[in-house]
This record gives C-alpha cells, sequence and structure tokens, in this order.
C-alpha cells in the first residue's frame, strides 16, 4: 500500500513535483492548471485566476521507465483538487489502480 504521509505535502507539490514507483506501478503527481468550465464542482483549495483552475494531477504507468520515456498510450491518470483532501484522494486512487492492475 502506498502511504505518502509524512513524505509530501502541498507546499511541496506547489513548487514540484512527486514522483515513486511501488511494486512494478510507477506514479507521478504535480499541480496542474486546468481550463475552468469543466463540469466538476468547485472544491475548497482550487482557484481560478483567467479562466483556470489549479488541479492535482495523479498518473500512473509500467515500470520500468521514467515518465518522460514512457509512451503516452501506456500512461493514464485523474485530475483531484488541488488541496489536502484531494492530494489524499489522489493517494487513495493510486491505490486502487495498484490494486485493480490498471497500471
Amino acid at each position: 500500500m502506498i502511504d505518502l504521509h509524512g513524505q509530501i505535502s502541498l507546499a511541496f507539490l506547489k513548487k514540484s513535483r512527486f514522483t515513486g514507483s511501488y511494486k512494478g506501478m510507477r506514479y507521478l503527481l504535480q499541480k496542474q492548471e486546468r481550463e475552468a468550465g469543466a463540469p466538476e464542482g468547485e472544491a475548497s483549495g482550487e482557484k481560478e485566476a483567467a479562466g483556470t483552475k489549479t488541479m492535482l494531477e495523479a498518473v500512473v504507468w509500467p515500470e520500468p521507465f521514467h515518465y518522460e520515456a514512457t509512451e503516452a498510450e501506456k500512461k493514464h491518470g485523474k485530475d483531484f483538487p488541488f488541496c489536502e483532501e484531494g492530494l489524499w484522494e489522489a493517494v487513495g486512487w493510486l491505490n486502487r489502480e495498484f490494486e485493480a492492475g490498471h497500471f
């Protein structure tokens, strides 16, 4: 089980991306600016400026290669609100993707 408590924070993700691996699955968490207007509701921690939302992007793919060296077809991800709750939702999603073998 991926447990990132004490290893990651929103302050870190504001400036850098976080990558890791777990039993054959590589993963990435990073801040992304997305265009506003998506059907998702507003969540605390999202900010809108000039038509954008700040989101937390989570991506998984199979080992052995790093993100840039892996073909786009082998990667898939999901966006979460850029807030503390969204961070832990993303970690839960990583664990569910691992358990389902979706990497």
